[in-house]
Order: C-alpha cells, then sequence, then structure tokens
C-alpha cells in the first residue's frame, strides 16, 4: 500500500465534530497498513500490560464479544496468553481499543487498551463518561459529546463507521501521553531542522456496535509518515498546507497544536526548495 495510506487533509482542516461515514465492513480492520507496529506493540504489552490496560469487571462480556467481532474481521485467533480478552484483541490489530457502555450513567469508558496515545492518557479516559471525555475539547460538551452519544444510541449492529483526526508530530514514536514532554522536545528543535523530525499523525477511527452486549467498540488506528515522504506529492503539499492554514484558533490550541506553525512552515518550504 502506498504511503500515507490516508489522506483526510484533502477533506478540510481539523474540525471537531461528529463526521461518521459507513464503510464496507469487508474492510475494517483489513488491510492493516500499521501491522509493522505489531512486534513493538506486543513486546510493550509482554513488558507491562497494566501500563497499556485498565477495564471494569463487569465490561468482560463486551470484551469478550469484541475479541470475537476482531478475530472474525481479520481472520486469526488469539493468542494462547492468559490475559483479559481486550489485550487479546489488541495484539491482532494496530489499533487501540476502547469498549464503550451505557450502564445507565451515559456512554461510558468501561474498557481500554492505549498503546499510542498523544496527549491524553488511562487515567484521563478509564471510567470517563462521553461528557467527561470530551470536555477539554473545543465544543466538546455538550455539543460534540451530546451528537456522540445520539449516535451511539441509534448505531445498527452490522454496520462499520469511520472518521478520521489528523495533525503533526515530533519523531516515530507512539507513547506521548503528556503533551509536555512533545512540547519540550519542540521548543529545543529549530524550526530549519523540522523537515527531518516531523511527522505526519493521522487517527483512523471506527465503531461498531456490538450486539449480544450492546456496547461500542471503539478503535483507534494511528498511522505515521515523516512529513517528507507524506508530501512528497506536490498535489498532497497543497492539500495539507491550505488545511493546515485554515484550522481554526480553537483548533490550534487545543493541545497547544499551533506551536507547530514555525516547524510546519519550515518544513513545507524546505519541501518547495528541495
Amino acid at each position: 500500500m502506498n504511503r500515507p495510506p490516508y489522506t483526510p487533509f484533502y477533506n478540510g482542516p481539523p474540525r471537531f465534530q461528529v463526521g461518521l461515514q459507513r464503510i464496507d465492513p469487508a474492510t475494517w480492520l483489513k488491510p492493516d497498513p500499521e501491522a509493522h507496529w505489531l512486534p513493538l506493540k506486543n513486546e510493550r504489552l509482554d513488558a507491562d500490560p497494566q501500563n497499556y490496560y485498565r477495564a471494569r469487571p463487569e465490561a468482560a462480556p463486551a470484551e469478550a464479544e469484541a475479541l470475537s467481532r476482531i478475530e472474525q474481521a481479520v481472520g486469526r485467533s488469539r493468542s494462547a496468553r492468559d490475559e483479559p480478552a481486550l489485550v487479546a484483541a489488541g495484539r491482532l490489530v494496530s489499533d487501540d481499543l476502547v469498549v464503550m457502555e451505557d450502564g445507565g450513567e451515559g456512554w461510558t469508558a468501561t474498557s481500554l487498551l492505549l498503546t499510542q496515545p498523544t496527549f491524553f492518557s488511562l487515567e484521563d479516559s478509564f471510567d470517563r463518561e462521553l461528557h467527561q471525555l470530551h470536555t477539554p475539547v473545543p465544543g466538546g460538551s455538550p455539543g460534540l459529546a451530546g451528537k456522540i452519544s445520539r449516535v451511539f444510541d441509534r448505531m445498527p449492529a452490522g454496520e462499520v463507521f469511520e472518521r478520521f483526526n489528523w495533525t503533526v508530530q515530533l519523531g516515530e514514536e507512539r507513547w506521548w501521553p503528556h503533551g509536555s514532554a512533545m512540547r519540550d522536545r519542540l521548543d529545543s528543535l529549530a524550526p530549519r531542522n523540522a523537515i527531518d523530525e516531523l511527522f505526519l499523525r493521522v487517527e483512523r477511527q471506527t465503531l461498531v456496535r456490538l450486539e449480544a452486549t450492546n456496547a461500542v467498540l471503539f478503535c483507534i488506528r494511528i498511522c505515521l509518515d515523516p512529513l517528507r515522504d507524506a508530501l512528497a506529492d506536490p498535489a498532497d503539499r497543497n492539500a495539507f498546507a491550505a488545511s493546515w492554514r485554515a484550522a481554526s484558533e480553537d483548533a490550534l490550541a487545543y493541545k497547544r497544536w499551533g506551536r507547530f506553525n514555525p516547524h510546519v512552515e519550515a518544513a513545507l518550504k524546505a519541501m518547495e526548495t528541495a
């Protein structure tokens, strides 16, 4: 598959909206363009699974159903390891996994496997209801969270829905739970060197209803490509530049992505003059 596998910047600047599209269930988890990340992901899960996984005990049935759906989708079975079903499922796909359930208190993250978060953590997310999860997002609560809740309420079983987020980050490390570490590194990077350090980060989110437990399985696939390679095609570069420059002040302020502006502009200039 050509890189980058997804180019959502053609659809305009980053926005905080639901933006879900139905996709063919056959393309839900296959092909997996980030499968090269699986060996390292599994090494980290082997070394310290509790660093990446949290769950309510009562989430076990939904986890088991999520595992079954993923096994069917990828055509492979879990390993023989004695571990929670969501961890076993996470070994089959590059995606991070979140199980959302509504037990009467609103849609809540009852089980999570997060191996590649950017500027959020298990502590920020586990056992949080949609409105709590989206409070930091511009227009997130009650606006966006309310819309997502209604989507979850109405989501039919058997369908798969997809949406994208995108931005840039420093380097190819996938584990950035705290933004201060990346910002400190950014402050020490001269803009003229940004072309060698910036990566396009595309987050592909897919959602499916788990019919037996009525939970929603939320899959988060992180695609990382060096910005130099991702925007080698002038058409891609122009679309990215136009969308990046059109981002709202709220979008740039969220997680302080706006601090990347000088570095992004320097990288774009370097590519134009190469």
